[in-house]
C-alpha cells in the first residue's frame, strides 16, 4: 500500500491550519528582538576603514561570511565531537523539516513525493537517516548538559532553557519514528524507511494500533507546532540571530575598533543629535544596534571564556560574563541603566588584553572586545578612572608622547654608534618605522639595530624619523581615543610632508594601527611589518643566512598573527635559520603573552599571563625562543625568568642579523 499523507487520522488539516496563528506567535517573538536591538544607537561616531574589493558584499551583508559561520556553522566544528552533534541535529532537523514541506505541498497541490526513487531514498531512506542523526546529536548535547557539562558551560551562568528544548526534540523525533512503524506495522512494509521497518518488527500484535497512532499523531503535530512557535522565546533564537550576526559582522579578523569622528562631536548640530553617542558607553542605549545584536545572538557556550588569557589566569574578566551580563541588561530592559560598568567592574574591563581571541573561536561571530574596549573608552575619557600603573603610562604619553614612565634611556641611545640614515623626501623609498618601544626599553633598543643591520646588509633605501615616535597604539588601547587620534593626526602630517608612502614596522600594534586605524584618518601608507619584509628579501636572494642546527620555538604575537593574519613568513624565516617547534597553542590558537590592551603596564591580579605562555614555550625543549613584537619579546623574556636564568627569547629580526653577519 503506498503511504498517504494523514492516513488514519480525520481532520488532520487543523494542525496546518494552526500553523498560521502560530506563526504569528513565532514572529511576534523575533518582533520583540527587534524591538530590544532598534533601541542601540543607528548611527556611532566612529570611522571605519575600507576592506579588500574580495569581501563580497551584498548591501550590508558579507555573504561568504554568512555562509560558511553563520549557515554552515563552520566553527562550532572546532570542538569536534560537539561540532558534529550539532551538525547531526542542524542538518537532521533541516531535512525533517524539508520532508514536512513537502508533505504538505502533496496535501495542497499533489505533488507526487510518495511514488516512485524519490519515495523510496529521499522521503523514507533520507528522512529516516535524517531523524537518527538529529536524534543522536540532540541525546548527546542533552545527556552532557545534564551529566557531566564542561565548565565553560556553566561559568559566570549557565544557560536556562537549552535542556527543555532538546527534549522537546528528543520527543518529536523519537514521537516520528513511532508514527511511522505503527503505520508500518499496520500497512506493512516500506522500502527505505529501515528505522520504521525495524522499529514495526517489535510493534506486531499489540494493542489497538491504529488509536494508538491516532493518538501520538495528535501529540505530535501540536508539540511540533508549539516547538517552532517557541522558539523566539528560547535559547534557540540563535539559529534566526546567528546567520544574521555573522553576515553583517566585517569579515576581518579583530575587533573592528575604528576611530572615533570627533568632528561629529565638535559639529553645530552635533548638540542637537541625540542619537549620536558619548565618549564610549556607560550604559546599554549607548552601544549600536550591531553590538545589541551581538548580545542577543550569544549562545553563552563559553568557549570565549576558555581561551581569554585574562580568565583562565585568575583575573576579574570574563568575556563570557560581560556579554552575559549585557544580554541579561537587554532581556530586562535595563537600557539606561547606569549601574552597568559597576555591575561588570572596572578591573575585569581593563583586564582585558585585546588579544582577539574570543573572538576567533565565537561560533556566532560575537565581537567581545569591542564592547569591552568601548565601556573602557568611557572609564578613561568620561571618568578619567584608569588603574594606577597604567595611568601613569598614560600620563607619561600625554606629556612626553611615549608611555615608557620612569625609562633611562634617551631618544637616540639606541642608535649609539651607528650609521642610520635619516629619512629624506623624494629619495628615501621606506620609511624605518622605529615607534616608542624599541627606543625607551634596553631589551628592545637591540631589535632596532638588528632591523638596521639587516637593511644595510641588503642593501635597501630606508631612513628613520629624525625623532622618535609613538602611533598613538598604547593611547587607543587603554581607551584614549581622543590622545590617539591627536598624535595619529600629528604622524600623519609628518609623513605627508616628508612624501612616505612606504613603512617598515618593527611592532605589530604600530602595523595594525597604520592599517586599521591610520586610514580613516586620511593616512594611506603601504606598511610592511618587518617579518614579512625580512622573508621578502631572503626569497629575492638580496639577503643571505647561514642556517644553524638549532630548534625554535615561535610565539605568534596576536596583533600580527590573529589580528592581521601573518603566521607563515615569521616561520619561513626560522626554517631557514634551524628547526621550527610549534607550541600547542600557535597560529590563529595562540595564547596572548599578557602585554595587550595596555596591560604591559598593569599591576596583575592572579597568575601571570606571560609566565603561562613562558611555561609552554620551555616544554617545547626548544633552544631558542623566537617572536616578532617588542612587547611579547618582554613579556616573555620576563616570564622566562620564572623557569630560567638563561636568556632564551629574541626577536626574529635579532636571530635574522646575527645569522647574515
Amino acid at each position: 500500500m503506498g503511504r498517504v499523507p494523514y492516513w488514519n487520522i480525520n481532520y488532520g488539516i487543523v494542525v496546518d491550519l494552526l500553523a498560521v496563528p502560530l506563526l504569528f506567535i513565532f514572529l511576534y517573538g523575533l518582533y520583540g528582538h527587534w524591538k530590544r536591538i532598534k533601541q542601540g544607537l543607528a548611527k556611532t561616531s566612529l570611522r571605519s576603514f575600507s576592506l579588500p574589493s574580495s569581501s563580497l558584499k551584498i548591501g550590508s551583508v558579507y555573504i561568504c561570511s554568512l555562509f560558511t559561520k553563520g549557515i554552515l556553522g563552520s566553527r562550532i566544528y572546532k570542538k569536534l565531537f560537539t561540532g558534529i552533534a550539532h551538525g547531526f541535529l542542524f542538518w537532521g532537523m533541516l531535512l525533517l523539516s524539508i520532508g514536512s514541506a513537502l508533505v504538505f505541498t502533496n496535501v495542497l497541490f499533489g505533488l507526487p513525493v510518495f511514488k516512485g526513487a524519490f519515495n523510496r531514498w529521499f522521503m523514507s531512506f533520507a528522512l529516516d537517516a535524517a531523524g537518527l542523526a538529529a536524534l543522536s546529536g540532540t541525546l548527546f548535547l542533552l545527556i552532557r548538559r545534564l551529566a557531566f557539562p564542561p565548565e565553560r558551560l556553566v561559568v559566570a551562568k549557565a544557560r536556562s532553557g537549552f535542556i527543555l528544548m532538546e527534549t522537546v526534540i528528543a520527543v518529536i523525533i523519537l514521537t516520528g519514528f513511532l508514527l511511522e512503524a505503527l503505520r508500518i506495522s499496520h500497512n506493512g512494509f516500506e522500502e527505505g524507511a529501515f528505522v520504521g521497518n525495524w522499529t514495526a518488527g517489535f510493534l506486531c500484535g499489540r494493542g489497538d494500533k491504529l488509536f494508538l497512532h491516532q493518538i501520538i499523531w495528535w501529540g505530535h503535530g501540536l508539540i511540533a507546532l508549539a516547538f517552532i512557535s517557541y522558539i523566539p522565546y528560547s535559547p534557540l533564537i540563535h539559529l534566526v540571530l546567528a546567520p544574521i550576526n555573522t553576515g553583517l559582522a566585517i569579515p576581518v579578523p579583530g575587533p573592528k575598533m575604528g576611530v572615533l569622528d570627533f568632528d561629529a562631536f565638535e559639529a553645530e548640530e552635533a548638540e542637537e543629535a541625540e542619537d549620536l553617542p558619548g565618549l564610549g558607553v556607560c550604559k546599554l542605549a549607548d552601544f549600536s544596534r550591531k553590538r545589541l545584536l551581538d548580545f542577543s545572538t550569544c549562545l553563552w557556550c563559553g568557549r570565549c571564556h576558555e581561551v581569554c588569557p585574562a580568565a583562565q589566569t585568575g583575573k576579574s574578566l570574563s568575556p563570557k560574563m560581560v556579554i552575559v551580563t549585557l544580554s541579561e541588561y537587554m532581556n530586562e530592559d535595563r537600557f539606561q541603566d547606569d549601574s552597568l560598568l559597576e555591575e561588570i567592574s572596572g578591573n575585569a574591563i581593563y583586564s582585558c588584553t585585546t588579544c582577539a581571541a574570543c573572538m576567533e573561536v565565537c561560533p556566532v561571530s560575537v565581537n567581545q572586545p569591542k564592547a569591552i574596549m568601548r565601556m573602557r573608552q568611557h572609564l578613561l575619557m568620561e571618568r578619567s578612572e584608569i588603574p594606577e600603573t597604567m595611568g601613569q603610562a598614560h600620563k607619561s604619553l600625554e606629556a612626553r608622547q611615549h608611555p615608557f614612565f620612569g625609562t633611562g634611556s634617551g631618544p637616540n641611545d639606541w642608535r649609539k654608534g651607528m650609521n642610520v640614515p635619516i629619512f629624506k623626501k623624494e629619495i628615501t623609498e621606506y620609511l624605518l618605522w622605529i615607534g616608542c618601544a624599541a627606543v625607551y626599553e634596553e631589551r628592545t633598543q637591540k631589535v632596532a639595530r638588528s632591523m638596521v643591520n639587516i637593511l644595510q646588509k641588503a642593501r635597501v633605501s630606508f631612513g628613520i624619523l629624525e625623532e622618535s615616535r609613538c602611533t598613538g597604539d598604547p593611547a587607543k588601547q587603554m581607551g584614549n581615543e581622543f590622545l590617539f587620534t591627536e598624535i595619529a593626526r600629528e604622524n600623519i602630517a609628518e609623513f605627508h610632508s616628508l612624501g612616505v608612502k612606504k613603512i617598515i614596522t618593527i611592532c605589530p600594534h604600530c602595523y595594525n594601527s597604520f592599517t586599521r586605524h591610520y586610514p580613516p584618518l586620511g593616512g594611506f601608507f603601504t606598511v610592511i611589518p618587518h617579518p614579512v619584509f625580512i622573508n621578502k628579501i631572503i626569497a629575492s636572494g638580496e639577503l643571505s643566512l647561514r642556517s644553524e642546527k638549532q630548534t625554535i620555538c615561535y610565539h605568534d604575537p596576536c596583533y600580527l598573527g590573529r589580528r592581521n593574519g601573518i603566521f607563515s613568513e615569521p616561520r619561513s624565516i626560522i626554517s631557514s635559520l634551524g628547526r621550527l617547534v610549534e607550541m600547542p597553542r600557535n597560529r590563529k590558537q595562540s595564547f596572548c603573552c599578557g602585554g595587550g590592551g595596555g596591560n604591559y603596564w598593569a599591576e596583575e591580579e592572579g597568575s601571570r599571563i606571560n609566565q603561562a605562555r613562558a611555561k609552554e614555550a620551555v616544554d617545547t625543549g626548544a633552544v631558542k625562543i623566537a617572536t616578532a613584537c617588542p612587547f611579547c619579546l618582554l613579556m616573555m623574556t620576563d616570564g622566562l625568568k620564572k623557569y630560567t636564568e638563561e636568556m632564551k627569547v629574541f626577536d626574529i629580526a635579532e636571530i635574522v642579523s646575527i645569522a647574515c653577519n
